[in-house]
């Protein structure tokens, strides 16, 4: 088959563009791929940005010309906003080329993407009152959260964007079932789960790591700063935070304020670096008080053989539920702190590593995505026009 694929990165990389690259190679070993890449570094903010978010005529041309050139069967989309805005599924539905969209958030039916603001869970804006966004600190700047909240309301109540997509691929059951409460129904749905490349050994060696690990972005849904009050609690044990976000400083000044010498800020580290960091690690700590979709750390640590400490919040509970490590209430710190104690014990973590790798060995490898993704695809596809359509 032929996959168009369509996405735009994001001005800070993260787990969602690593997840775009390595998928568009591995489903380019079975099927002709083409994409089309914007990133949104090459925007500057303001009315031009917001306009394109909204609609781009230029783009929506570029869009039908990649179309009309490679004649995919399927269009798999990413992330639009805010570079490709409408155009690509305006594009694919004037060719009638049917469109996969993969769920990396809560963006189809909030603004900021997160469904999180005021340091708490959000859900005002769901039904479609998407002036509970400029009423609350959901973006950096009002006139950003005027534009998102203007713009999503049009592409969702006018010019009806969710109707245009044939199917929408869930990463996690927590995203499945967000879908289905939105009123999508349950066949246009389906459960593609995230991958990373497979441990080698079931029975990973006896993990003796020396701290526990954070990675990712340091800001306010994430829960760092209640994880820092609870490793204070638990006797501050070594632990390394690898990521860069707008509260680094905030979490330094609390980190020093509880006297955490153990603790220790690395900054954003090259993702080649990161193998290591998991290798020296004894556990990996996702203390969300989000509901985030399926974060790529909760795979590099299970296929790393590393157990987890996640938030009971989204889809976090899901990478646990076989034993591969504990769920904490993110808003209590003395339930982290025990659960911080707790992976001090060399048994419970030796168990918690197997069943991580095994996790990552049965549920999120290469082959079970793409078999997954092929079904998808042949679902949705129109008849070939001929064997030379046919490469997969």
């Amino acid at each position: 088959m032929r996959i168009l694929f369509a996405h735009s990165f994001y001005r800070v990389p993260g787990g969602e563009d690593r997840h775009v690259q390595d998928q568009v190679e591995l489903v380019s070993r079975s099927h002709s791929v083409d994409a089309l890449f914007e990133s949104n570094r090459e925007l500057s903010p303001g009315p031009r940005a917001a306009g394109q978010m909204l609609y781009s005529s230029s783009k929506r041309r570029k869009a039908g010309a990649a179309m009309d050139r490679f004649a995919p069967d399927v269009v798999h989309v990413h992330n639009i906003y805010p570079s490709l805005g409408p155009a690509v599924l305006l594009a694919a539905g004037e060719r009638g080329v049917p469109v996969v969209m993969t769920v990396h958030n809560l963006r189809l039916r909030c603004p900021n993407g997160l469904m999180f603001t005021d340091k708490a869970l959000c859900r005002r804006c769901e039904s479609g009152n998407y002036l509970n966004a400029l009423m609350h600190p959901c973006f950096p700047t009002h006139k950003q959260a005027g534009a998102y909240a203007t713009i999503l309301w049009i592409h969702r109540f006018v010019m009806r964007l969710n109707d245009r997509v044939a199917r929408f691929i869930a990463p996690s059951e927590f995203v499945r079932f967000r879908l289905r409460e939105w009123g999508i129904p349950g066949e246009r749905i389906r459960l593609v789960r995230h991958f990373v490349q497979s441990p080698r050994n079931l029975i990973p060696e006896a993990v003796s790591g020396r701290y526990g690990l954070f990675l990712g972005r340091l800001s306010a849904e994430k829960g760092l700063a209640g994880l820092l009050m609870a490793l204070q609690r638990a006797g501050d044990p070594p632990f390394l935070i690898a990521g860069d976000g707008p509260l680094k400083g905030e979490l330094v000044r609390l980190a020093r304020g509880l006297s955490l010498s153990n603790t220790r800020f690395l900054g954003q580290r090259p993702h080649p670096e990161m193998a290591g960091l998991l290798a020296g690690a004894r556990y990996v700590a996702l203390p969300s008080i989000s509901e985030e979709a399926s974060p790529l750390a909760a795979l590099e640590a299970l296929s790393a053989g590393r157990p987890l400490l996640v938030s009971d919040r989204g889809s976090l509970p899901e990478f646990v539920a076989r034993g591969e490590g504990l769920a904490c209430r993110p808003e209590d710190i003395d339930d982290i702190s025990k659960k911080l104690l707790r992976l001090m014990d060399d048994e419970l973590l030796q168990r918690a590593s197997i069943q991580a790798a095994r996790a990552a060995h049965s549920l999120f490898t290469p082959r079970r995505h793409v078999e997954a993704l092929d079904a998808v695809y042949r679902e949705v596809s129109r008849p070939t026009r001929g064997p030379d359509r046919q490469t997969g």
